[in-house]
């Protein structure tokens, strides 16, 4: 059996790089499919990062798996 306090570290070190990574691509995400629209007339790009879906949180019932194996 795994350390718990281990699993749950890195776990919860995964979870934030996955956010992280959810935050950038809902950043680039508008750029890519807007082309020039995004753009505003000085040449800036205006960015407005969605808030966190219902469909980003994690359960524990994956954690439970990995601690019995």
């Amino acid at each position: 059996m795994k350390n718990i306090q281990e699993v749950l570290q890195q776990k919860e070190a995964r979870m934030q790089q996955l956010r992280t990574e959810i935050e950038a691509l809902r950043v680039v995400a508008p750029l890519l499919g807007s082309g020039e629209q995004a753009a505003s007339g000085d040449g800036n790009v205006n960015i407005n990062p969605s808030p966190p879906r219902q469909e980003d949180k994690v359960y524990l019932s994956s954690f439970h798996k990995d601690v019995n194996s």
